[in-house]
C-alpha cells in the first residue's frame, strides 16, 4: 500500500511538474509559433484529467495556428479536441473535431496523421453502435498502417477487425464473416509475434480459439490455448497461467480427455498453492477433482474435493479469524477504556477535553489547509480559462474586424462594378446610335459635295439639293449640341446642382425656346403646371429633359395638333408631355430604350437625331427619376418624367 501511495504520489507530483514548466514557457515565448505549440502540448498534458481545460488549450492553439497557416498543428490541436470530446461523451463535438482534423491531413497526405484520424474515427463510431461504420474506418487507418510500416498500428487494427468479423459471424452465421475474422486474427497474430508482444497475442490466440470451439474443430481450439499458455510461462503473471490451464482443463473435461484435464487442473493447482491463494486452491482443487471423475477414480475425486472444501473452509476460517481478532482487539481495547475510565475519571476527562480540542484544531487546520489549496487552485484554473478566454476573445474580435472591413470593401466594389456597367451600357447605346446619325447625315453632305465637285449636276440641280444639305447640317448640329450638352453634363456628375425652381416658369422658359417650331407648324402647347408648383431639382438637366422631349411631341404631332405639359400627383409625382400625334405601336415603345433603335422622321419629314431619348433618360436617372411612355397608334403619345417618393 504504501508502494502504491509512494507511485501515486510520483505521478501527480510529475504532472503538475510538466504543466508548471509548459505555463512558463508560454509567457516565454515571443513569437504566435512557439506560443501555438505549448498550448497544443499543454492540452496534451490535460486531455486525460481535465477535459474542458484541454479543449480550451486546443482553441487557443488551433487559433493560432490557423493564423500562421499551420496545418499540421491544426490538425493536431482538432484531434486532442476530439479525443477529450469523446472522453467526455460529447460524439458530436468529438465527430466533427476529427473530421476537420481528417480533411486537413488529406489534403497534406500525412499518412501517420491519417491512421490517427481514422482509428478514432471507428472507435467513435464503435462507441456509438456504428459497428460497420466503425470497421470501414479500422480498413482505412489499417491502409494507412501499412503506408507508414507501422507494425505496432498494424497489429492492433488486425486484432480488432478480426474481433468485429467474429462478432458478426456470430450474428449472420455468414462464412465470408468467418473467413475474414480467421484473415484479420491470424494476421495480428503473425504481426504480434514479429514484435515480441506477449500479451497481445496471448489475446489474439484466445479469439481465434473460441472461433474454433464455437466451429466445433476442438483440435484446433485446443492447439491455439496451449500456444497461449506457453508464452505465458515467459511472463510473472501467475494468475494469468492459472486462467489458461483451468480453461485447457474444462475444455478437455469437455472432450472427455480426463488424463489430459487432470495435468492442466494439476499444474494450476501446484501454481496456486505457490501463490498460497486459498481462493485459486480451491478452484484448482475442484477441476482436479472433476478430472479424477471423468477418469473413473472417485477415490482421489473424493480426496481433492475435500481439498476443495478444506480450502474455502480455510478461507473462511481465516476470514472468520481476522474478525475475531478485530473483534477481541475491540473488546481488550473497550475493557482497558473502562478501567481507565473507573480508576482515572478526572483525568480522563481532562485528557479526552484536550483530545476533542486537539482533533477539532487539527481538523480546522486540515479543513482550512483544504480550503486554501481548493481556492488557489481554482483561482489558478479560473486565471488559465480566463487568460485562454481572452485570448480567444481578441483574436475574434480581431477576425470579425477584418471580416467587416472586407465586406464594406466588396459592397463599396459592387457598387461602383454596377456603376460603371450601367454607364457602360448608357454609352454602348449611345454610341451605337451616333454611329449611325452622324454617319448618315455626313455621308449624304460628303456625297453631293463630291457629286458637285466632279461637275456631274448643274448649278440648278446643286440649289435644289441645298435646302436637303441644311436639312442635314441642322440635323447635325443638333446632334452635336445634345452631346456637348450631355458632356458637360457628365463632367459635373458629381456635383449635380440642385436648387428650388418654379416648374411652370421652367416649361414657360423651354416653350419660348422652341417657340419657332411649335409655331411654324400651327401647334397649340398648352402649360397646365400649376403656377405655385415649386419642386428641388438641378435646372439645366430638367430643361434638358424637358426642350428634347417637348421638341418630339412637336415633330411628331401633325399641324394645328396639341401638345400639353401637365403635372400630376395622384400615383408618385411626375411631369407628363401629351401629343395628340402619331402615336405608336407597343413593339416600337419596346424597342425605345434598346441598343438598336434610331430616329424616325417627323410628321413633316423633320429628321431626329436618335439620341435625344437616350439622353433624357439618363438625365432623368441622375436627378432620381425613370423616363416613362404611353401610346397608341393614332391616339398619340405621354412621355412622363417620373419620381417615386416626395419632391
Amino acid at each position: 500500500m504504501q508502494t502504491l501511495l509512494v507511485c501515486l504520489t510520483a505521478i501527480f507530483l510529475q504532472a503538475p511538474s510538466l504543466v508548471d514548466s509548459l505555463k512558463k514557457e508560454v509567457n516565454k515565448a515571443s513569437d504566435p509559433g512557439s506560443k501555438a505549440e505549448v498550448y497544443y502540448q499543454l492540452a496534451r498534458a490535460y486531455y486525460a484529467s481535465d477535459q474542458d481545460l484541454a479543449i480550451s488549450y486546443a482553441d487557443s492553439a488551433f487559433a493560432l495556428a490557423e493564423r500562421l497557416g499551420n496545418e499540421k498543428l491544426k490538425a493536431n490541436t482538432l484531434n486532442i479536441k476530439g479525443v477529450s470530446s469523446l472522453i467526455k461523451s460529447d460524439y458530436e463535438t468529438a465527430m466533427k473535431s476529427h473530421l476537420d482534423a481528417l480533411a486537413i491531413r488529406e489534403q497534406m497526405q500525412d499518412t501517420v496523421g491519417l491512421l490517427e484520424s481514422h482509428l478514432n474515427l471507428g472507435n467513435i463510431l464503435y462507441r456509438t453502435g456504428s459497428a460497420r461504420e466503425a470497421a470501414v474506418r479500422y480498413r482505412k487507418a489499417l491502409h494507412y498502417a501499412r503506408l507508414s510500416g507501422n507494425q505496432r498500428g498494424q497489429g492492433l487494427l488486425f486484432n480488432n477487425l478480426g474481433s468485429y468479423f467474429k462478432d458478426l459471424w456470430a450474428e449472420t452465421d455468414d462464412p465470408s464473416d468467418l473467413d475474414s475474422a480467421r484473415f484479420y486474427l491470424l494476421k495480428a497474430l503473425e504481426t504480434k509475434k514479429s514484435l515480441g508482444d506477449s500479451r497481445g497475442t496471448i489475446n489474439t490466440l484466445n479469439l481465434l480459439s473460441e472461433i474454433e470451439r464455437m466451429e466445433k474443430d476442438l483440435p484446433e481450439a485446443e492447439k491455439y490455448l496451449k500456444q497461449a499458455l506457453e508464452l505465458s510461462s515467459g511472463l510473472e503473471d501467475l494468475e494469468l497461467r492459472i486462467s489458461l490451464l483451468s480453461e485447457l482443463t474444462e475444455f478437455n473435461l469437455e472432450l472427455g480427455k480426463g488424463a489430459e484435464a487432470l495435468n492442466f487442473s494439476k499444474q494450476a493447482l501446484n501454481l496456486a498453492e505457490g501463490m498460497k491463494s486459498l481462493f485459486h486452491i480451491s478452484s484448482a482443487a475442484g477441476l482436479v477433482s472433476s478430472s479424477y471423475e471423468a477418469l473413473g477414480d472417485y477415490k482421489n475425486a473424493l480426496q481433492f474435493a475435500k481439498k476443495k472444501l478444506q480450502s474455502i473452509q480455510e478461507l473462511r476460517t481465516e476470514q472468520n479469524k481476522e474478525i475475531t481478532e478485530e473483534l477481541l482487539i475491540k473488546y481488550e481495547t473497550e475493557k482497558k477504556e473502562l478501567e481507565n475510565q473507573r480508576l482515572t475519571k478526572e483525568q480522563e476527562f481532562l485528557d479526552l477535553s484536550i483530545k476533542r480540542k486537539n482533533e477539532l484544531l487539527l481538523g480546522a487546520g486540515v479543513l482550512l489547509i483544504g480550503l486554501v489549496g481548493t481556492w488557489i487552485f481554482q483561482r489558478r484554473k479560473n486565471e488559465q480559462l480566463a487568460k485562454a478566454h481572452k485570448e480567444t476573445k481578441s483574436l475574434l474580435v480581431q477576425l470579425q474586424s477584418k471580416n467587416e472591413e472586407i465586406e464594406n470593401q466588396a459592397k463599396k466594389l459592387h457598387e461602383s462594378n454596377l456603376a460603371l456597367t450601367e454607364s457602360n451600357r448608357i454609352r454602348q447605346r449611345l454610341f451605337s446610335v451616333l454611329s449611325h446619325d452622324l454617319k448618315t447625315p455626313l455621308s449624304s453632305l460628303s456625297a453631293i459635295l463630291d457629286i458637285w465637285k466632279k461637275e456631274l449636276i448643274s448649278q440648278t440641280e446643286l440649289e435644289e439639293m441645298l435646302p436637303k444639305v441644311t436639312g442635314q447640317i441642322s440635323t447635325v448640329q443638333s446632334l452635336m449640341d445634345n452631346l456637348l450638352e450631355w458632356a458637360q453634363a457628365e463632367l459635373d456628375h458629381s456635383q449635380i446642382m440642385n436648387s428650388s425652381l418654379n416648374l411652370r416658369e421652367t416649361v414657360e422658359e423651354v416653350m419660348s425656346q422652341l417657340s419657332s417650331v411649335w409655331e411654324s407648324k400651327e401647334i397649340t402647347l398648352v402649360n397646365q403646371i400649376p403656377p405655385s408648383l415649386t419642386l428641388v431639382s438641378d435646372r439645366d438637366r430638367l430643361s434638358f429633359v424637358l426642350r428634347n422631349l417637348i421638341s418630339n411631341a412637336i415633330k411628331y404631332t401633325p399641324p394645328s395638333g396639341v401638345v400639353t405639359i401637365f403635372f400630376d400627383s395622384t400615383e408618385g409625382n411626375r411631369i407628363g408631355i401629351k401629343d395628340t400625334g402619331v402615336g405608336m405601336s407597343k413593339e416600337k415603345i419596346d424597342s425605345l430604350f434598346k441598343r438598336r433603335q434610331f430616329s424616325q422622321l417627323g410628321t413633316q419629314g423633320e429628321k431626329g437625331t436618335g439620341v435625344g431619348l437616350l439622353l433624357c433618360q439618363e438625365f432623368s436617372n441622375s436627378l432620381g427619376a425613370s423616363l416613362e411612355v404611353e401610346s397608341e397608334i393614332g391616339m398619340g403619345s405621354t412621355f412622363s418624367i417620373k419620381w417615386d417618393g416626395d419632391l
